[in-house]
């Protein structure tokens, strides 16, 4: 860090100071080019600009000029001898004009000025020309300009153009000093400039599928990483952030998933280097929707603030220059480089305040005490059972003691009343309302052959949990220097981060949701409160009960993830001739994770694993493994990777009047990416001890010393290394900015791939082209402004983490044998191949009316052949299946991106009104077509392997249905007899006397399938089909109000269950005493004829419901599935309501994602305190959802029912901000 500032001083401040302009020095080897190419090549080198008439200059033809280190001077002094014209120097101007002017009586005009944006940055390069001429000028690093020209008869105007800006035209009136401020325009498709990470193509130009977004424009206070701030804004990427706790990555998906094994995430590309995720997740894991991912993703540690521009690039030949690792979609981002012009620091600042969840909330749908205690009257009164009771606690406790003479009736009733009206508030508890605050320090500044960016960053967000904590440090450092014709650029990224966490096992979350409010956590004497909780210690004895309370075990246990990680790179290009570049790429990039979650010995994870509570000393020495002390998982990822690139670039002009422009990017890369990752679980871990591990007497606790020797308590190093050779090809052609085309490919050669040596070599191309309506056909309608039309076909790559060999994992010493011993991992198919991915897009392009209505609207079909799938092979091998090429997935659909501009009355000077009106809309049709196994089943899998759980929680693949689609039982209703629900086909007799059908026989000659099948009907997907966002921005004068609404469609989900206790061998309707119960309970059905206004079950007599679960289901019995792994349909009929069609609901909804009101501070105020600009923000995030009332305040983004636990809902958010730069 110390040489990257050293350097950037250097560079800033030993700059040598200007010579003269006729003693520049020029090296120049040129032939037969044109007077325009041969200004370019000088004003690159020397720094000034050239002024001329491009008509009266056009006949001097050709030149072929060589100098070496010669004296500008000079070489013009060659180069217009005998030509007729003269040059004439002028600070950083040279003028050249014909010798003899017959007009030279007119007088001559000279207007000088700046020109800046609309925050007062000077605008180096804006070209300034004489409206009618090609004479004119640029401005130079400081935004200043000078032109000359002639008095005319006619009305002379400046036209002031920049790419990315509004063209201004002012009208010459004698003024010689004019100054102008350019603002930003409005016609996204002339103002974009994409970079691929590979090249820098003009939106106008580019043939690919590509949504490009600045920064600046999504960076919302309250969000804290990049990829969460894209909801709403890209068309066609599918967002999904699965919990509201700090630091967790969203999922995104970019038009559909191509496939089933391998990570359905994109590429990350910064700078025009792939990175990787700090930790190597398995994908198994990534792709799991309730999978909650605290470790961070590829840039979780860069700084919003840092970045300039995001490009995603979606279709074949936008991705294929990446290969194997595009089939998921590419985000390109580009960091902020530093601009010409004087020295600016720039501090921005944002404090967010977040509301903890609150049983007011609608997302918390549960009773108050009273109610719970209502429902364990009706419990009691119909002698329901119990779950195997921790502790008999709140109204229960009160009436066995009632019941056992303990407590008299007014005892009893007083006791009732105090639970009744106890409330206790575990959210208010076990959460909190939180704070977060972030800072970025910049500089910025440099010439036009020195650029310079760097900036620190701090961020220290607080969760809703108690004692959850996220702060991360940021530095980036981007240097670029022009020397000759060389061109250097050095970059550096590195962040720190320390997050703490309560573990998941603790379950604050989800305690404080399902706790009953009619039990206390604390004693009178406000010492803690304890309840029991069961473990079982062996399948032999009875469960043994340990004393919990959630503050004390909260307070006993934590996790720590710490990372940190550090990037150069560097690039060096070399200009051999105009129309040839070469350049090298060399980046570095190493990071370190270390996750660590301990135990203390008060914990109930702890008590368990000791089993010191209701056993006698000989049974907890027998059985204890873990006698003293507490336990520190730990484990430590370091992460190693580099790239090398060259590449060629060739860029000519085919004619003379540059129609016809060709262009080729060629080279070659190496990459390696590494993870060496150490993990080892230590027990007898104290703490408070100064850390020590207590010492043990194996001899007495032989369980301990049974643990001792696996593999977590020994330790285990993983090392897992990803190396690669590319070589890539672009080229383009374009007639006239009207007809481009474009051709990419790739080949990759990767160790990750077989033994045969064809499959390691992976080709990848892709064809485009774009045909500009408005540049030739279309040219003369007066309100298309542009309509181009884009297509392309080629093909993405995917390579699962799966190998075609053999895997065996030798391990240690095995407790069993006492000697090493070795298992299969992966059976071994040779004959493996990569996915591949067809990907075909066709797009339309416009912008209409003069410019008020623009956008762009796509239609893409992808179709990956070869996706892994997984097939069943016989146990005998090692490994109960393994991987093959068949299957075969489709994805289809429309975007769609849109920006109308309906009033814009803002001036150059800020004042004014303007309406911006932004939607976006991205849909994504994802089907399986094809089958590992070819049976008459619709599902990937063999038959004997699949369980009704595989369809009801969407794991199970289903030819012509979504991936990720899962099913349901089909409610027919409730049984108007006793409120119990009812399903199809569950009568093990159907009808009576002659016509009565035994179904229980055409029962056991079913396959699986077909008996999940009687049952069951498809529900859906849960990952929405369509999303998009809608953006309204409005303006006057200095202040802006945005309002961005996200939407999704097309997503179900599962309500949350009401009977999590029935399943099991104490199967009870009841919630134990400590648990509480949705507020669904409350419309449930009590008497004949309800069953006609509410879906909720009554609660059955305990001696009826004992008959509907454990053994008695006719369908459980061992007589219907005598046949060979035939399984049953479902445990009981209360687990089929949970999993019932009438428990799913649209997921649909739409969410005001953010607020904000921005005031930019008058130029007056900012020049008083020496400012250059400044302005505040108040911005209100994740306001509101508006969603199926039939989830009932449940969270449609973050909860569902298909979950093993509930996880936080996404919290409301309060923030405000400031922005100066000096």
């Amino acid at each position: 860090m110390k040489l990257c500032l050293s350097l950037l001083f250097f560079f800033t401040f030993t700059l040598t100071a200007n010579v003269r302009a006729q003693q520049e020095k020029v090296n120049l080897n040129l032939k037969d080019v044109s007077i325009k190419t041969l200004f370019e090549e000088i004003q690159r080198q020397t720094d000034l600009y050239f002024v001329f008439s491009a008509e009266q200059t056009q006949k001097l033809g050709l030149f072929t000029v060589k100098a070496k280190d010669e004296n500008l001077e000079s070489v013009l002094k060659r180069i217009f001898a005998n030509t007729g014209f003269v040059y004439e120097f002028n600070k950083d101007l040279i003028i050249v004009r014909p010798a003899k002017e017959a007009d030279q009586a007119r007088k001559e005009i000279r207007v000088v000025g700046q020109v800046t944006d609309e925050k007062k940055h000077p605008l180096p390069g804006v070209t300034v020309q004489l409206k009618g001429l090609q004479m004119g000028t640029a401005t130079d690093k400081d935004g200043k300009y000078a032109i000359r020209f002639l008095e005319t008869d006619r009305d002379m105007i400046l036209v002031y153009s920049f790419i990315g800006m509004e063209s201004q035209e002012i009208k010459y009136t004698g003024k010689d000093t004019i100054d102008v401020v350019l603002k930003e325009s409005v016609a996204m498709l002339e103002e974009v400039v994409i970079n691929t990470g590979y090249q820098k193509i003009d939106a106008r130009k580019s043939t690919s599928a590509i949504t490009t977004i600045k920064a600046e424009d999504i960076i919302t206070p309250g969000l804290q990483t990049i990829d969460q701030m894209l909801e709403g804004y890209v068309p066609g990427m599918i967002f999904m952030q699965n919990t509201g706790q700090i630091g967790a990555a969203p999922r995104l998906r970019i038009r559909g998933t191509s496939t089933v094994l391998g990570s359905q995430e994109p590429l990350w590309v910064v700078d025009g280097v792939v990175v990787q995720d700090p930790v190597n997740v398995d994908p198994k894991d990534i792709n799991d929707l309730d999978f909650v991912n605290l470790l961070g993703n590829a840039i979780s540690g860069l700084n919003p603030e840092d970045i300039e521009q995001i490009d995603v690039l979606k279709d074949a030949s936008a991705t294929a220059i990446y290969g194997k690792e595009a089939a998921n979609g590419v985000i390109v981002i580009t960091t902020k480089k530093g601009r010409q012009g004087p020295p600016t620091v720039t501090y921005s600042l944002s404090g967010s305040f977040i509301q903890r969840p609150s049983y007011n909330d609608k997302s918390v749908n549960m009773m108050n005490s009273k109610q719970r205690i209502d429902l364990s009257r009706e419990m009691i009164e119909k002698r329901m059972g119990f779950p195997s009771v921790d502790t008999w606690v709140g109204y229960e406790a009160a009436y066995r003691d009632y019941m056992n003479g303990r407590l008299s009736y007014d005892e009893f009733e007083q006791k009732v009343g105090y639970y009744e009206t106890l409330n206790t508030d575990w959210f208010d508890i076990l959460m909190k309302d939180a704070f977060s605050h972030k800072h970025t320090l910049s500089l910025s500044g440099g010439s036009s052959s020195l650029r310079y960016y760097a900036s620190l960053g701090l961020n220290s967000t607080e969760g809703n949990v108690r004692g959850e904590l996220n702060r991360g440090y940021t530095t980036s450092v981007n240097i670029s220097g022009n020397f000759d014709k060389f061109t250097v650029t050095f970059g550096l990224q590195g962040n720190v981060s320390k997050k703490k966490y309560t573990p998941n096992d603790v379950g604050i979350t989800e305690f404080a949701y399902n706790t009953s409010r009619a039990v206390p956590a604390y004693n009178p004497d406000g010492s803690y409160w304890y309840y029991s909780k069961e473990k079982v210690i062996d399948e032999s004895e009875l469960p043994t009960y340990f004393p919990v309370n959630m503050l004390e075990d909260r307070d006993n246990a934590s996790q720590e993830i710490n990372q940190n990680g550090l990037t150069f790179q560097t690039t060096v290009d070399y200009q051999i001739f105009p129309t040839l570049k070469v350049g090298v790429l060399l980046s570095y990039a190493f990071s370190n994770s270390t996750n660590a979650t301990w135990h203390g010995e008060n914990s109930y994870y702890v008590r368990s694993l000791a089993k010191s509570y209701g056993n006698t000393e000989a049974n907890f020495k027998k059985y204890s493994v873990l006698p003293i002390g507490g336990e520190m998982k730990e484990s430590r990822t370091d992460r190693n990777a580099y790239t090398v690139r060259g590449q060629v670039e060739y860029k000519e002009a085919l004619d003379r009047d540059e129609n016809h422009i060709f262009n080729v990017n060629a080279g070659g890369e190496i990459k390696s990416n590494k993870y060496n990752t150490y993990a080892k679980t230590t027990r007898g871990y104290m703490k408070d001890r100064s850390m020590i591990v207590a010492s043990v007497d194996f001899a007495e606790y032989p369980a301990y010393l049974e643990w001792m020797r696996t593999t977590a308590a020994l330790g285990q190093y993983i090392t897992q290394t990803s190396r690669d050779v590319s070589v890539f090809l672009t080229t383009g052609y374009s007639y006239k900015n009207i007809y481009n085309f474009s051709f990419n490919a790739r080949a990759d050669f990767s160790n990750e791939f077989g033994s045969r040596a064809k499959e390691k070599f992976f080709p990848i191309w892709a064809i485009s082209g774009r045909w500009n309506l408005s540049e030739n056909v279309l040219k003369n309608v007066s309100w298309i402004n542009d309509l181009s039309i884009r297509a392309s076909f080629g093909y993405q790559g995917n390579v699962p983490q799966v190998s075609p060999r053999l895997v065996i994992k030798r391990a240690g010493t095995s407790s069993l044998f006492n000697e090493l011993y070795s298992s299969v991992v992966q059976f071994p198919n040779p004959d493996l191949k990569w996915e591949k991915t067809s990907n075909t897009n066709v797009s339309v392009d416009f912008s209409l009316l003069k410019r008020k209505v623009n956008g762009s609207v796509s239609y893409y079909y992808r179709k990956t052949t070869d996706a892994y799938m997984q097939k069943s092979v016989s146990e005998v091998n090692g490994v109960k299946g393994y991987i093959v090429n068949q299957g075969t997935i489709t994805n289809q659909g429309v975007e769609i991106s849109l920006n109308f501009t309906p009033i814009n009355t803002m001036g150059a000077d800020g004042k004014g009104f303007r309406w911006r009106f932004d939607p976006q809309l991205g849909q994504v049709m994802n089907k399986l077509i094809d089958k590992a196994v070819k049976t008459k089943d619709k599902s990937v899998r063999d038959d004997d392997d699949i369980t009704y759980s595989d369809y009801l929680n969407g794991t199970v693949q289903t030819v012509k249905r979504s991936l990720n689609g899962f099913y349901s039982y089909r409610f027919l209703g409730l049984d108007p007899k006793d409120g119990r629900p009812m399903f199809p086909n569950l009568e093990q007799v159907i009808g009576e006397g002659d016509d009565a059908v035994d179904y229980g026989e055409q029962f056991k000659l079913m396959t699986n399938e077909e008996r999940y099948m009687s049952v069951m009907k498809y529900s859906g997907t849960r990952v929405p089909f369509l999303q998009g966002g809608i953006l309204n921005s409005f303006s006057y004068n200095r202040f802006t109000l945005s309002i961005n609404l996200s939407y999704s469609i097309g997503s179900k989900i599962r309500l949350l269950k009401l009977y999590p206790n029935v399943s099991g061998s104490n199967s009870t309707l009841a919630p134990s005493p400590m648990e509480n119960a949705r507020n669904e309970f409350l419309d449930r059905w009590r008497k004949p004829g309800d069953e006609l206004n509410t879906k909720i079950p009554g609660i059955l007599d305990n001696s009826e419901f004992m008959l509907t679960v454990g053994s008695f289901p006719w369908w459980k019995k061992s007589a219907y599935n005598e046949t060979v792994n035939r399984k049953i349909i479902a445990e009981n009929i209360w687990q089929m309501y949970d999993y019932s069609d009438i428990r799913v609901v649209s997921g649909d909804y739409l969410k005001i994602q953010n607020i904000s009101l921005r005031y930019n501070l008058p130029e007056a105020i900012c020049k008083k305190v020496r400012m250059r600009s400044a302005y505040v923000s108040l911005v209100g995030t994740n306001l509101h959802t508006f969603c199926n009332k039939k989830l009932k305040g449940q969270d449609p983004t973050t909860q569902s029912g298909s979950a093993s636990t509930i996880s936080m809902s996404i919290r409301p958010t309060y923030s405000f901000s400031l922005n100066v730069s000096f």
